[in-house]
């Protein structure tokens, strides 16, 4: 009997030591502000201006991957039909950390999916986001670090006010995440 339990608990030992790092994760809060650039649509003559980001996040960092659930918000002037237009996003995102010895900046790769509630005019579409990015996380304080970050994010295309838009975003932010 002995020999059996010391089995099991041999085994259960050496499947936990296989277990991703889930067991080790942390989870944090982040937000972030920044620029936020809007291309021109392919379907009509517009053309935006320099905007702003905001978003908001949190996650679960099991290093090297992090996974986050993001809320965002951008708002871009129009030269053109509309006078604004402005998007609020839901995203689900996973991060690459790039451990590089002996320097504290520590690099990552990001990549998002989700949905978009865009408004322009008076009309308002929902439809599909994506986003990549890459960027760099200093570490300021024990638990807290600092991130510097690019994002070029896309939609489906939206219809606001009979028109159809094609929307690409290009956003640089500065943020902090802290663990908890």
């Amino acid at each position: 009997m002995k020999k059996r339990v010391a089995g099991f608990v041999t085994g259960v030992i050496v499947l936990l030591s296989f277990v991703p790092s889930v067991t080790v994760a942390m989870p944090y809060v982040k937000g972030s502000v920044g620029l936020a650039s809007m291309e021109d649509s392919k379907y009509t003559a517009s053309s935006y201006d320099t905007g702003y980001h905001l978003d908001g996040a949190v996650g679960i960092d099991g290093a090297p991957y992090r996974v986050e659930a993001e809320i965002g918000y951008q708002n871009n002037g129009n030269k053109n039909i509309l006078k604004e237009l402005s998007m609020t996003t839901y995203m689900a995102n996973c991060y690459l950390d790039i451990a590089v010895p002996v320097v504290s900046v520590v690099p990552f790769l990001t990549v998002g999916v989700g949905v978009a509630n865009i408004y322009g005019g008076s009309g308002r579409d929902r439809v599909v986001a994506w986003q990549v990015g890459a960027g760099a996380g200093v570490h300021v304080f024990p638990g807290t670090t600092l991130d510097l970050q690019y994002r070029h994010a896309g939609t489906a295309n939206p219809i606001l006010d009979g028109q159809k838009y094609s929307i690409g975003l290009n956003n640089v932010t500065v943020g902090l995440r802290v663990g908890l």
